[in-house]
């Protein structure tokens, strides 16, 4: 017993002492752990954060490498001028799925009946893969079965037949498609303004399709009382003048219409102005000084130009439709010719009354004149002579006359507020011609007459009564029951113009502004 008590007791104090050299063991480590620390050198705060970081490596660049990977993913292109010289040989037969498909000597022509044959149009280009595939092939590969047998052996052939079966080849890729240089295609080519040729269709009577747009001059407003809005002849452009000497310039779209350019003419109130050469020039006129004003809109300059001996003003005029001549009306029933690029007098002719409006047929051979009095005079061009003094119906002072641009029609406007329409064959021919229409719908003087450029429609206008304006159906010579009507604020009409192409019709007013409105049967200018 006493021996196993004292294995126990020697067992318990061999722990014992293992305990405790181990905790100075793990001591010791603490000691030089505290040692090790304190010799360590301290850190600064700055020294620590001023250190630079350490940069990424960068792989090298490998030239070697580049090239191998640029000939990988575009070839060679070496192999480009190989490929060119092996097509230049002899083509050899594809074999696909155990069918032959490239040359047939069975199939080839003769070169004399090649040339026998028309020419043909050759392929843009020409896709590899479209002969390297059989019907039975591509179908195999879709997992599909033709229900039908077909001819083709290819499967390009074989689905160009099948779109051609449901749809229809289009003209564009038809092969025997003959060239047309009248075709609209080509027309489009050699035009910068209308793409597409108008339809023709007659403007219906009673009721005309008009809408009221923003006015020319909004954004400008100070050409003073207008008197003349004219319509550029190629371009959509339109010239607003008045009676303060400024004319300008804006872009007709509607909406907007901006202001394209602005000019003033001191001291000389603007009575007219007209587009000139094709519309790259503006010519004024003053019914108080005795020249002219005009503005070349190629140059941007103006030129002040002193009128004939005799002549006083440049009130009433009108310009030949070739722009060869210029006549305007004198004082004592003189009508003066003027060459339009000089300004020279070329002839003057005589009336026995006073002349107050005159107009041009479309031909310019022909000069047709009226004031005071109930007689039309009737000057050949060529003769220089009057060759006919028709008489007017019911007219004792006209104040305005037009002529339409077909020809066929002439109108003037009295002062008693009556519209005659002639044939222009009876006023050159007839003494005593009979009106084909009266229009009497107007009881003030009618200061303003025009025909729009189709000859459908005549509009009649007196500035002396608010909304004194109404338009004439020419065919069937009746008057537009809608417009204006009570609600439509035009004020005191004082000029009218159309577009070239009567899409939009202007109507100045004295108080400034150069209305417009939107013709829907007529095509955009």
């Amino acid at each position: 017993m006493k021996e196993k008590k004292q294995k126990k007791m020697s067992e318990k104090e061999e722990k014992k002492i293992a305990r405790r050299k181990g905790f100075k063991h793990r001591r010791n480590d603490g000691e030089t752990k505290a040692k090790k620390y304190a010799s360590a050198k301290p850190v600064l705060y700055n020294q620590k954060f001023s250190t630079p970081l350490r940069r990424k490596r960068r792989n090298k660049y490998d030239a070697a490498e580049e090239a191998r990977l640029e000939k990988i993913v575009f070839g060679d292109p070496s192999d480009i001028i190989n490929n060119l010289s092996d097509n230049e040989s002899a083509t050899e037969d594809k074999f696909v799925d155990g069918e032959t498909i490239g040359d047939n000597k069975d199939e080839s022509k003769s070169e004399k009946d090649v040339a026998d044959e028309p020419d043909q149009k050759k392929a843009a280009w020409v896709d590899d893969d479209d002969g390297a595939y059989t019907v039975n092939a591509a179908l195999d590969a879709q997992n599909r079965k033709l229900t039908v047998a077909r001819p083709e052996k290819l499967y390009a052939t074989y689905l160009e037949n099948r779109y051609k079966l449901f749809v229809g080849t289009p003209k564009w890729a038809e092969l025997d498609k003959k060239d047309n240089t009248d075709d609209l295609d080509n027309d489009i080519l050699k035009h910068s303004c209308h793409l597409e040729a108008p339809k023709v269709k007659n403007l219906p009577k009673n009721v005309v399709d008009v809408k009221a747009l923003k006015a020319l001059n909004k954004s400008a407003h100070v050409e003073g009382p207008v008197t003349s809005v004219e319509f550029h002849p190629s371009s959509t452009v339109a010239l607003v003048a008045g009676a303060s000497g400024v004319f300008s310039l804006f872009q007709v779209d509607g909406h907007t219409n901006g202001k394209l350019h602005s000019m003033q003419f001191q001291k000389y109130p603007i009575s007219k102005a007209v587009f000139m050469k094709e519309g790259s020039e503006v010519l004024f006129g003053s019914q108080f000084y005795p020249y002219c004003h005009t503005y070349n809109l190629m140059n941007d300059k103006t030129y002040k130009i002193p009128l004939p001996h005799g002549i006083t003003n440049m009130k009433q005029y009108e310009v030949s439709p070739d722009g060869k001549l210029i006549a305007l009306c004198g004082r004592r029933g003189e009508i003066y010719l003027l060459h339009s690029a000089t300004k020279e007098l070329v002839h003057t002719f005589k009336m026995n009354s006073k002349c107050r409006t005159l107009a041009f047929t479309p031909n310019s051979r022909t000069l047709i004149t009226h004031g005071d009095g109930s007689e039309m005079y009737v000057w050949d061009l060529n003769t220089r002579t009057c060759v006919n003094r028709a008489l007017d119906n019911g007219c004792l002072t006209c104040m305005s006359l037009a002529v339409s641009p077909s020809g066929q029609f002439v109108a003037t406007g009295s002062r008693e507020g009556v519209v005659n329409l002639y044939k222009t064959d009876t006023v050159m021919g007839n003494r005593a011609p009979e009106p084909l229409k009266i229009m009497t719908n107007l009881v003030t003087s009618i200061t303003s007459l025009r025909f729009n450029p189709t000859s459908e429609i005549l509009s009649a206008a007196s500035v002396d009564k608010h909304n004194a304006f109404r338009m004439l159906h020419l065919p069937s010579f009746t008057v537009f029951s809608n417009f204006p009507t009570l609600q439509t604020n035009i004020g005191t009409p004082q000029t009218i113009s159309f577009s070239p192409g009567s899409g939009y019709l202007s109507i100045s007013n004295r108080t400034g502004s150069a209305l417009l409105y939107r013709l829907g049967h007529y095509g955009n200018y």
